[in-house]
């Protein structure tokens, strides 16, 4: 067995599903299949074409291998084991491939589901009238096109996923190679959009034939693989020499000696005396986000992501559609982030999980601080992109761009959606608290799934049912509506905060066969 194999294996094995159970994968794969499969029948989505379904899988997995192997490489930074592993006898660049063939592996077991469900919508599709029946051999063609520009494009996307440890330097090279590296993760979509804008009816369908998918694959294959060559041996070099104090999250910082952060000054020592420990422990867990928001390239964001949604509430406050998707767009992705990050807090604070439950409080408090940290901070992104939204809007009306009953029904919307937005982050961190419940029994981890995907989904479902593609006749937000979301979705979802707090420990708890497994190697 060679040696970048072995290393393989090792990488591969830490978050194998197989090791939970053997027929663990298989129940997920279908529960993926079937999520998809009632995501595609019943929300909504362009049908122009007996392709989209697999367009969407291109997309899906494309984000889904960038997000899963940046958070992978923002894990590795935080974990204990990451010394011992960097100080192995193999080159920096050995280890980097290991990471990147198993993450590979892991988005190749992804790819097959998705691939089913999306064949399997496309003959639902088919049943309900939305598209004409292909020939058996035409089908056969744009599933073999697509799967194959799926294979080849996997490694450029966890490539760029990887990257992402070259932005935890602060120097301004990272902060100047920002702004292209995001532009290279949304491509895709931007191709996507660019096609769908520039050409109407069958000049915009057909680039997405498999003539055109194959030639893409062969572009991918001439360009994108000798690109990530070179940037594999970049982050070889520079991100995986990332110091731990900056490639890890500030969590660490008070973890190594406890009480470390109350005894830095005289009036954290103080307050403790006559502060409620619930605001103690705010304070300590908002000092870690406080230190991650220094970052240069968090200020970088912080300061021109107002700018942007500013200048896109002034060029679409003259028009309905378009005061509507900036309404939409500046409260849904604070909510997906924060989804995004209270998903992956357990598992990247699981090191300091025991020393956080060593506190003399009660793990309602516990929970709930770490809760609060998400909510606020999601909270203040909201409303910064809430009033540079209201900015971009007066400024038409000063500047003549739109009128008074434009701008009032612009604003009506975006109150509207600031407190539906604001409700949705609320019910889906709390609801989110409930997979430490799930957690007491295996057979009750597989609801797991949906649970993780409320974030994704949410805004499709607002979109459905709360917020209209298209305005007609002044139409004027439900305000009733969100009020019945209201009484009945918070209560639901506040019981779930004492439900997970009571089981918050087993979050600690390795199964008995990566226990076993552990003990073995």
């Amino acid at each position: 067995m060679t040696v970048l194999k072995t290393l393989v294996q090792l990488e591969y094995s830490r978050y194998s599903l197989s090791r939970q159970g053997k027929y663990r994968p298989i129940v997920l794969a279908l529960l993926l299949i079937a999520l998809l499969l009632a995501a595609g029948v019943y929300l909504p989505g362009p049908r122009a074409s007996e392709r989209s379904p697999f367009i969407y899988a291109v997309l899906l997995l494309w984000t889904a291998a960038i997000a899963i192997s940046a958070l992978h490489m923002l894990m590795f930074m935080n974990q204990s084991h990451r010394d011992w592993m960097l100080a192995f006898p193999h080159s920096r660049l050995k280890l980097l491939y290991a990471k990147g063939i198993s993450l590979l592996r892991h988005n190749l077991n992804l790819t097959l589901p998705v691939l089913a469900a999306a064949v399997s919508l496309y003959f639902i599709s088919v049943q309900a009238g939305w598209y004409q029946p292909l020939p058996a051999g035409s089908l056969l063609y744009i599933i073999a096109a697509y799967a194959l520009f799926i294979i080849v494009s996997l490694p450029v996307a966890v490539t760029f996923g990887l990257a992402v440890s070259l932005f935890m330097r602060a120097g301004k090279t990272a902060l100047l190679l920002l702004i292209p590296y995001t532009l290279l993760w949304l491509l895709p979509f931007i191709i996507d959009i660019i096609l769908s804008t520039s050409y109407s009816g069958i000049q915009s369908l057909k680039f997405s034939a498999p003539g055109y998918v194959l030639c893409a694959a062969l572009a991918v294959c001439l360009i994108g693989w000798p690109l990530c060559y070179q940037l594999m041996r970049l982050i070889a070099a520079k991100g995986l020499s990332v110091p731990r104090e900056a490639g890890r999250s500030p969590d660490a910082l008070t973890s190594v000696r406890p009480g470390f952060a109350f005894k830095r000054s005289s009036r954290s020592s103080c307050l403790s005396g006559r502060t409620a420990p619930f605001i103690i422990l705010y304070r300590l867990s908002i000092r870690r986000v406080q230190q991650i928001e220094r970052h240069p390239a968090i200020v970088v964001l912080k300061l021109v992501f107002p700018f942007i949604f500013a200048a896109a509430a002034y060029f679409g406050s003259s028009d309905e559609a378009g005061s509507l998707s900036v309404a939409k767009l500046v409260f849904m992705l604070p909510v997906l982030f924060s989804s995004l990050w209270m998903i992956s807090r357990s598992s990247i604070e699981r090191k300091h999980l025991s020393w956080w439950l060593g506190f003399p409080q009660s793990r309602l408090v516990l929970l709930l601080s770490g809760v609060a940290v998400v909510w606020t901070t999601a909270m203040r992104i909201i409303t910064v992109l809430a009033l540079s939204a209201f900015t971009g809007s007066i400024t038409g009306l000063i500047t003549g761009r739109t009128t008074a009953q434009e701008l009032s029904f612009g604003l009506t919307w975006l109150l509207f959606s600031f407190l539906l937005y604001t409700l949705s982050l609320t019910v889906i961190l709390c609801l989110l608290q409930a997979e430490y419940y799930l957690l007491k029994s295996p057979a009750l981890t597989i609801l797991m799934l949906p649970l993780a995907l409320l974030g994704p989904l949410h805004s499709i479902l607002i979109n459905k049912y709360l917020i209209p593609d298209s305005l007609s006749g002044g139409a004027l937000p439900n305000w009733s509506l969100l009020g019945w979301i209201a009484v009945i979705a918070l209560p639901l979802a506040l019981c779930c905060l004492p439900a997970g707090a009571k089981y918050y420990h087993l979050s600690l708890i390795q199964p008995k066969s990566k226990a076993s497994q552990t003990k073995q190697a």
